[in-house]
């Protein structure tokens, strides 16, 4: 897929080197020349040009792309220039960050349908992820439902996988198992009922926030 970043603060060159690194072709984009060129080698175009200048908007030719994202991280008439700008152009999947809750009723009544809430999701996701103990990652699906990756407790060391009865016990599922620590860790993929969990086993499991809370050793 193809997509475009439209400013290149530490929101914006995140999002471009994510998209670039999941095999996307980005096309990242700024005013300021010593960002571009930092982030050139990463991505598959890098353009200085200033977003408030139709004309150079319409040369960076986004029309046909599957998506064009405004991250400007601090200037909020900066933000809603551009946007107002991207409209007029047609771009239709326009992608938007939110700076304030000001910006954010802004952007509704432009009927900008993509609003980016970077911080306010990458909040509930921490909150998330320092409620259940021993969680080195968290991947929320729903409100109720995510991916975590956790220490195994030490309720489960050294006993089988099918004395435990997790889907049973806590209504969790147990996706897979990493052993092995930071440095080096393997993926040991679906694990056997007979799978003896160890200290230093970080687990992939699934289920409802609660449940998996529960597990941790950190009820709610």
């Amino acid at each position: 897929m193809k997509f475009a970043v439209i400013g290149l603060g530490q929101f914006g060159s995140q999002l471009a080197l994510e998209l670039a690194g999941q095999g996307h072709e980005v096309l990242a984009v700024d005013i300021d020349e010593r960002i571009v060129d930092e982030i050139r080698d990463e991505v598959t175009h890098a353009v200085i040009a200033d977003g408030t200048d139709k004309k150079a908007l319409e040369q960076l030719i986004l029309t046909g792309l599957d998506g064009v994202c405004v991250t400007i991280g601090e200037d909020l008439a900066v933000s809603l220039e551009i946007t107002g700008l991207l409209q007029e152009m047609g771009i239709p999947d326009l992608y938007c960050r939110v700076l304030s809750p000001r910006h954010e009723r802004l952007l509704r009544l432009m009927k900008v349908e993509h609003l980016i809430q970077a911080e306010a999701l990458a909040a509930r996701q921490l909150a998330k992820r320092m409620g259940i103990r021993g969680a080195a990652r968290h991947f929320a699906l729903t409100e109720e439902h995510a991916i975590v990756e956790l220490d195994a407790p030490a309720s489960v060391q050294g006993k089988k996988l099918v004395d435990l009865d997790l889907r049973g016990q806590f209504g969790i599922n147990l996706v897979t198992v990493k052993r092995g620590g930071e440095d080096a860790p393997a993926v040991l993929g679906v694990p056997s009922p007979d799978w003896i969990l160890e200290q230093g086993d970080a687990l992939v499991v699934f289920g409802k926030e609660n449940d998996i809370q529960k597990f941790s050793g950190n009820p709610r």
